[in-house]
Order: C-alpha cells, then structure tokens, then sequence
C-alpha cells in the first residue's frame, strides 16, 4: 500500500526538474521507505512472538473435554509453548487422537508446579474452581487468565460466594464460556473490562455437514451425550422418548457418556421394558463419537438447573450435532439461547418437561418439509460463531492483546 501511494505521488511531481534534484528525491524516498520497512518488520515480529503459556487443570487427558484441548492444540499449531500443569493424571490408555498427536503426554506436568513460573508469558486457568494465588504463592509476574465453563461459576460459587471476590484485583482477564455466566461475574463484582466471552468451539472439519432426512420405513435415530450427573437431565428425554415410542415404534435413542446416575438410567429403562429401544454407551473418542452421529437425525440435550445449583454454559455436543445436520432439541438453560435460535436453528424447551421434549419431536416428525431450512440456519450459526479456527484466531489476538 505504501508503495502503490508513493508512485501516485511520485506522477504527481514536475517531470522537468533536474536530473539531480531527482536522483536526490530518490535516494531520499528509498531511504525513507526502507526505514518504514524495517520498522514495520520490528513491529509484526514483537506482535508475533511465540507465546510461553501454561494452562492449569484438574486432570489430564480426559477423554470429554474437548474444548480446553481445542484451545490448546490451536494455540500449539499457531506456534506457540504451550504446557499443561494437572493436579492429577487422567486416563492415559483411552485418549482423544490429538493427545497423541501432539505429545501432550510429554507437555504435562503433574501434580507440582514448575520450579519458575515467571518462564511463562501467561498462565490460564481452564477452571475457576481450581483458581489459587499464584502471584503470592509462586510470585509470578506474567499474566493471569482464568475460564469459566459451568460448575466453577454455578454449584461452586454457591458453596463458596466470595470465592473470587480476591481475585478479581490480582488477576488479568476472565472469560466465561457464555454471556450469562458473564452477568453472574459482573453481579460479583468483576469489573466487565476484565471480562471477555470466549466461546468453547468445535472442529467443523470433522463434524462435516450431511442434509437429514427423515427415513420413510427406516430407523429414527436420536442421540444425547454428556456425563451422568443431574444437571445434564437426561431421565426427562428417556421419560420423553418413551411417550414417543408408544406412538412411533422405529425410533431408537442412544445416550453416550458415564456417571454416578448410570445405574439409575439403566433401572429406569429396564422399568420401561425398553432395553432394546433405549441404549447407554460408554465415552467414545472423537471418530466413533462421530459414526454414531452420522446415523442419527435429531439430538436431545435435556440440560437442567440442578439442586446444587450446577449448570451448564453451552454445551459442545449441541454444536457439534448442529455441525453435522442433526435436529437439535436443548433446554432453555444457561447459554443455549446464544447458540439455538428456537424454531429457527434448533429448538428450546423448558427445563425438566418430558413432555415440552415429546411436543417438539412429533413436531419435527409431522412437519418433515422444515428440516433443510433448519438445519442450514444451525450449520450457519455453528461456523459463523463456534467454529475453532475461528474461535483460536481471537483466543490469539485476545491474548496478545493482553500481553501489550
């Protein structure tokens, strides 16, 4: 650009001044572009430098948590240090591809910290429930970065509510997973220039987009996945889809994860007499995970408020189902409003109404010809707004931006 403004201007001079007050011209110009060259050169290398960056979690691999591996592998393939501190180690055997991948294994440090934090350029906690002082207890001088992504910011903060109140002066940025836990941190007291949302966001290469159909005599296949624990609520979607099976008896429901309720799912489902209709399975990396999804049409998450007050942000299952062209039923919990719009990219029941879930899937059942238009506006949403690229490119210049 520079260039092309300075022979504009260059055409612009008397063409009959002498042939040395030219050269003169010249050798100043080039003298001047150069220096604006080699400033500009100083410039992008100071923005670019690679980044040193731990991020702190409670166990590492865990076969679900998708998200802050995303992050992490992003960070890795835009060339930054990245290392992993965990308070404890994972399972080691089962793991996501990219933990292999990408040797995180050998990245992680476990259960002691390093000897001098101040190697790193910032430190990120992945959860605020595993947040201490580490300026006072490590004396770190970089910068702070803590994520909040459900139960740190819901059931946590109820047992604990000036648990943060500390931290909101000594720490540098917090990013809540969701606009609504943005306002929980703001009624905290947070000041909101230390707050930026920063969407968990998904791998659109992998969860590639096929149009559903409904199948005229086949199976109708539906999925839900998530730990087992309440504020998932998944005994009203098994409640709902028994009411649909009494009616429509070539749908078949998986529900993929694990957790202290198994037991409990799996004596509801044998009361119904209905073992062979509704399935539970095991966690599944990321390629089964998505096999199951290619054969389904629609996906239920039934998430709820639980009585501890444990919620969740947005949950990832619900962009990776949309990504890939399923019909999505959630509850209107937490962030799911920033992710569904209703009846438009997915849609939005009330929380704990088995019966609002049976509503909307007969819906869906008899009004066939609404699908496509659905599923576009959901594929639409998913790469606009959680698409990891994406989302890693403004982690970047979120954290560059902090570091200036």
């Amino acid at each position: 650009m520079i260039l092309s403004c300075d022979r504009q201007w260059l055409e612009r001079v008397d063409v009959n001044r002498s042939n040395s007050s030219k050269d003169f011209f010249i050798f100043i110009r080039g003298t001047f572009l150069l220096a604006l060259l080699m400033f500009g050169v100083i410039v992008h290398s100071k923005q670019h430098n690679p980044m040193k960056i731990l991020m702190i979690v409670g166990s590492f691999p865990v076969i679900h948590d998708i998200c802050i591996l995303n992050q992490i592998t992003g960070l890795i393939d835009r060339g930054h240090i990245v290392n992993i501190f965990a308070f404890s180690k994972g399972d080691c055997v089962n793991v996501q591809e990219d933990v292999i991948k990408y040797n995180l294994i050998n990245k992680t440090i476990f259960k002691k910290l390093p000897s001098d934090l101040n190697n790193y350029d910032i430190v990120m906690f992945q959860f605020g429930h595993k947040l201490f002082d580490i300026r006072k207890e490590h004396n770190f001088k970089g910068k702070i970065v803590v994520c909040f992504r459900g139960y740190d910011i819901t059931k946590f903060l109820k047992e604990n509510p000036h648990v943060y109140d500390q931290y909101f002066g000594t720490c540098d940025l917090f990013m809540p997973v969701c606009e609504a836990f943005k306002t929980i941190l703001v009624n905290l007291g947070c000041s909101r220039d230390k707050i930026i949302v920063h969407h968990s966001a998904i791998d659109c290469s992998r969860f590639k987009f096929k149009t559903r159909k409904l199948p005229k005599d086949g199976t109708i296949n539906i999925v839900s996945a998530g730990r087992f624990i309440e504020k998932k609520g998944f005994i009203y979607s098994i409640k709902a889809v028994a009411q649909l099976l009494k009616k429509y008896s070539k749908i078949r429901y998986t529900i993929i994860g694990d957790g202290v309720l198994k037991e409990e799912y799996k004596a509801l489902i044998a009361q119904l007499h209905l073992d062979n209709k509704i399935k539970i399975e095991g966690w599944r990396i990321h390629d089964d995970y998505i096999a199951i999804l290619k054969k389904a049409h629609m996906f239920i998450a039934p998430s709820i408020v639980a009585q501890n007050n444990d919620q969740e942000g947005i949950p990832n299952v619900l962009k990776e189902a949309m990504a890939m062209g399923l019909l999505v039923v959630a509850t209107d919990h937490s962030g799911n409003s920033e992710l569904i719009k209703n009846g438009v990219s997915g849609f939005l029941v009330p929380e704990r109404d088995s019966d609002a879930i049976y509503d909307t899937i007969e819906y869906l059942l008899n009004n066939q010809h609404l699908w496509s238009q659905i599923q576009k506006a959901a594929i639409e949403k998913i790469r606009k707004n959680f698409n990891k690229k994406i989302e890693n490119n403004k982690l970047e210049a979120i954290l560059y931006n902090l570091l200036k």
